[in-house]
């Protein structure tokens, strides 16, 4: 991996990590990741579980232009924070 995707990686975590606590509440560890083919998006796919359990899977689609979360994945049973106050 060249010194500019490590850093993008590092990102790309770092907005993650920040996604997922302020919407699900919830500390993440990453265990992988993968770039998209730069001629269709400038996007990395972070893979990992959620803090203290391996079996709950998360998955993270990071725009690394903007470093903006694209797309977050938690399993069923976690609930973003927000839903509590819904009808």
């Amino acid at each position: 991996m060249s010194g500019e995707q490590k850093e993008i990686v590092e990102k790309a975590e770092i907005a993650s990590l920040t996604y997922f606590k302020e919407t699900y509440g919830i500390d993440v560890e990453f265990t992988g990741h993968r770039f998209i083919p730069s001629d269709l998006s400038h996007t990395v796919s972070l893979t990992g579980h959620v803090k203290g359990n391996k079996f709950q899977e998360i998955f993270a689609m990071v725009d690394y232009d903007t470093y903006e979360v694209k797309t977050g994945s938690v399993p069923d049973d976690i609930q973003p924070l927000n839903s509590m106050y819904e009808d």
